[in-house]
C-alpha cells in the first residue's frame, strides 16, 4: 500500500479544489472513506466537500454522521463552477451523470468488482480482496505518516472502523488487511462511540418490513424470495438491512429481498432488489452482473436497481405490484438454475480436460 498511498498524493495535489462525491445509497463505509480523504485533502491544503446523491433513511446512519459531526451535503448539486475534480470512494463506478466530462475524476477507490462502465480516473484503487473501502483508506492514511492531531484521528479512526465493521457484515467478511486496518485504527478509536451507534435498534420501519417480507415468501430450491411492494425512498436502505435479518435465520443460500421504491418529491419509481448469500458456492456479484451491469456488489452480497419511471402514472398499482414481483421472481429464478449449470459446465470442461490431458500422454 505504500505505492498506492503515493499515488494518491500524486493524483490529488494537481487540483485546489475536489468533491468527494458519494453515489447511491450513503452507507457508513462511504461515508466514512469519505470523511477521512476530506481530512487528507485538507492537510495537503486542498479545499473539499463532501456531497451524497441521496439522502440517509436510516436511524443508525444519521447517529453515526451526529455522534461525528461529519460534514456531508445530502440530495445537492454539484456546482461544478466550484471544483476542479472529483473523487467517487465506495462505488464501482466512477463515472457520474451529474458530472460528466466537466471535470477529470481524480481519485475512483472501491472494493467491490470494477464496473466496465467505469471511466478513467487520476488515481484507481479498486481491490475486491478486501472487505470495506474503508479498509484502503486507513492502510493509505498508514503509510502517509502524517502528523494527525490525536483528536482528529480519534474521530477518523472510529468513523473507519465503523465502515469496515459494516461491510464486512460485524466482521464475519475478514481479509488480512482488514485485519491490518483494525490494528492500526483500533489504536485511535473511540469505543464509547462505537458502542452507543452500535446499539441504536432497527428502525421501526425497518421491523414492520421485516414482518412483511417473512409473510410473503417465496422458496424456489434453494432460494428464497421476498416482495415488500412499495416503499417510500425515505425508508429504501431498510430493504438491504430486512435482507441482512432475514439471511441471519435462513436456512437458504441465497435470499432476495425487493420492492418498488416509490420517490414522490423527484416522481421517481424503481425496483429495488438486495441479495444475501451464506454459501461459498455462490458469487452474487457474477449473478447479478449477468442481470444488469448496474448492479453489483460482493460474493456473498449485493443489490440492483431497475427504473420504473415510465410505469409512474400506472393507475392501477396493486396489478403494477403484481407484474414487478412476478417478473421480478422469475429473473432470479432464472438466474439462480443458469448460474448453477454455468459452473456445472465449467466442471465437466475442467474433467474433460485433464482425461484429453491423461491420452496424451498414454499415446506418448
Amino acid at each position: 500500500m505504500n505505492k498506492a498511498a503515493d499515488k494518491f498524493l500524486e493524483a490529488v495535489k494537481k487540483y485546489k479544489t475536489i468533491v468527494i462525491y458519494i453515489p447511491g445509497s450513503p452507507d457508513p463505509d462511504a461515508i466514512a472513506s469519505a470523511y477521512a480523504i476530506k481530512y487528507i485533502l485538507r492537510q495537503l491544503g486542498i479545499d473539499s466537500d463532501i456531497i451524497a446523491e441521496k439522502r440517509l433513511s436510516l436511524t443508525q446512519n444519521q447517529a453515526f454522521i451526529d455522534r461525528l459531526k461529519i460534514p456531508v451535503f445530502f440530495g445537492r448539486e454539484v456546482n461544478l463552477n466550484k471544483y476542479e475534480a472529483y473523487i467517487v470512494p465506495d462505488f464501482q463506478n466512477n463515472r457520474i451523470d451529474s458530472i460528466g466530462d466537466s471535470i477529470p475524476c481524480a481519485v475512483h477507490i472501491d472494493h467491490h468488482g470494477r464496473s466496465e462502465k467505469a471511466g478513467k480516473a487520476d488515481f484507481s484503487l479498486v481491490r475486491n480482496d478486501v472487505g470495506s473501502t474503508s479498509t484502503l483508506v486507513a492502510l493509505i492514511i498508514k503509510n502517509l505518516n502524517f502528523d494527525i492531531p490525536e483528536n482528529k484521528m480519534v474521530l477518523i479512526s472510529t468513523a473507519l472502523i465503523f465502515g469496515l465493521q459494516t461491510d464486512t457484515d460485524q466482521y464475519k467478511n475478514i481479509s488480512a488487511l482488514d485485519i491490518e486496518a483494525l490494528s492500526f485504527l483500533s489504536a485511535f478509536a473511540d469505543r464509547a462511540i462505537l458502542e452507543e451507534i452500535n446499539s441504536i435498534p432497527p428502525s421501526l420501519q425497518t421491523l414492520q418490513l421485516y414482518n412483511q417480507a417473512r409473510e410473503n415468501e417465496t422458496i424456489y430450491k434453494d432460494w428464497a424470495f421476498y416482495g415488500l411492494g412499495y416503499v417510500d425512498a425515505r425508508h429504501r436502505d431498510s430493504i438491504a438491512i430486512t435482507a441482512d435479518m432475514i439471511m441471519k435465520n435462513s436456512t437458504s443460500k441465497v435470499i432476495a429481498v425487493f420492492a418498488v421504491i416509490e420517490n414522490y418529491s423527484k416522481k421517481e419509481k424503481y425496483l429495488d432488489v438486495s441479495l444475501r448469500s451464506n454459501s461459498g458456492d455462490v458469487d452474487l456479484n457474477r449473478i447479478i452482473k449477468r442481470i444488469t451491469p448496474n448492479g453489483g456488489g460482493r460474493k456473498y452480497k449485493g443489490a440492483y436497481q431497475v427504473k420504473l419511471n415510465y410505469l409512474q402514472n400506472a393507475p392501477d398499482k396493486e396489478m403494477l405490484w403484481k407484474v414487478v414481483e412476478d417478473a421480478t421472481i422469475e429473473t432470479l429464478r432464472k438466474s439462480r438454475d443458469n448460474y448453477y449449470m454455468t459452473e456445472i459446465e465449467k466442471v465437466y470442461a475442467g474433467i474433460r480436460d485433464k482425461i484429453s490431458s491423461l491420452f496424451k500422454k498414454a499415446r506418448v
